[in-house]
């Protein structure tokens, strides 16, 4: 019952000013390590998406060994 008792006054941290510039500090680092995860993963999904691309072109073009002279 104690811990109910003390939440008020550990929220009441969160409405003075160190208590908001540390959230929106911790805000930003989140976004922008959430930015840099996005953009490796957005470049492998390119990456894969060519590869996939190129696969399919070579399944359509059917075994090399008819292409390529042996």
């Amino acid at each position: 019952m104690s811990n109910l008792v003390a939440l008020p006054l550990q929220l009441e941290a969160l409405g003075s000013l160190p208590g908001i510039l540390t959230t929106l500090l911790v805000v930003a680092v989140v976004i922008l390590v959430a930015r840099v995860v996005l953009s490796v993963a957005w470049r492998i999904v390119v990456v894969a998406a060519v590869i996939a691309a190129i696969l399919w072109v070579l399944g359509l073009l059917g075994p090399l060994s008819s292409i390529l002279p042996v």
